[in-house]
């Protein structure tokens, strides 16, 4: 199949809205930068008028494309994705890249569609925090709720973890995580096609969300009931604007703020659920 790549120039804030446009429009790729996102579709489908007025309402110009013929996709592929180191123990690859030094952890992660192989300013922080508080995770069950690629969900099986329920809304992200959970030997995790979180009182040790602020205040509520007393809940996705409705939401409901980080103007959050209100 030939391809067309679009190279959009954008903010790490308008990468997420454009993915989650473009992929409702038939694109099957997304490459990730600080500056601008890639975004491949095969050149069969057309690109309407509706598509580009969407984009260019957004302030963000739709980009000429660049044919890439049938031949040259893997290459194309494998080209722009690059592996990421984080904090000098994680290493985060696709099974084309060689393995240079070793990693205490190394995640091995083939993207597809899904969201997060570690480029992303919320991914890398989620993982720093994980690292950060990787003794928590020893023989924990663990809930990652909005899963995607699967890769947050290696990261605790890899820090201890003895059961991750990992669970996305999309398909192509369900499959794909099966398929980085065999790559990487995941035994622990299950995957799971679902778009909300289980009603189970007091069931985890631990919850990561990395999805966004609408979803994570929507079901904030159901993931405290989830988590047992004086389990920790990670998330990200969202703005420093967003940052004080997620704290004070989750305050009023006994999750007490922890910890936090900042990266290219996104912020991940670590809240413990209080015992005294439970």
């Amino acid at each position: 199949m030939i391809f067309s790549s679009f190279k959009f120039s954008c903010t790490p804030e308008q990468s997420e809205i454009l993915i989650a446009i473009l992929s409702g429009n038939n694109f099957e790729g997304f490459l990730e930068d600080e500056n601008y996102l890639t975004a491949y579709v095969p050149s069969e489908e057309k690109i309407t008028d509706e598509l580009m007025e969407q984009i260019k309402s957004l302030g963000i110009n739709f980009p000429l494309p660049e044919i890439i013929p049938e031949k040259n996709w893997n290459e194309e592929w494998e080209s722009k994705i690059t592996p990421i180191e984080i904090d000098g123990q994680v290493l985060i690859r696709t099974e084309f890249h060689a393995v240079e030094k070793k990693f205490p952890y190394e995640i091995i992660i083939q993207p597809k569609m899904s969201f997060g192989t570690g480029h992303h300013a919320t991914t890398h922080m989620m993982i720093e925090l994980m690292l950060e508080n990787k003794n928590d995770f020893i023989n924990t069950t663990v809930f990652d709720f909005g899963a995607g690629t699967g890769i947050l969900s290696i990261m605790a099986e890899q820090l201890g973890a003895k059961e991750i329920l990992s669970i996305d809304n999309e398909e192509w992200a369900y499959k794909n995580m099966i398929e980085n959970f065999a790559r990487n030997n995941s035994n622990h995790c299950m995957p799971q096609l679902s778009n909300q979180p289980l009603m189970s009182e007091n069931k985890f040790d631990i919850i990561i969300a990395n999805i966004n602020r609408n979803v994570i205040l929507e079901f904030l509520s159901s993931l405290s009931h989830s988590l047992k007393p004086n389990g920790l809940l990670f998330c990200s996705g969202f703005l420093p604007e967003d940052e004080k409705v997620i704290k004070e939401s989750a305050e009023n409901i006994t999750l007490n703020f922890i910890d936090r980080k900042l990266r290219n103007n996104w912020v991940a959050l670590i809240f413990k659920k209080n015992t005294s209100n439970t």
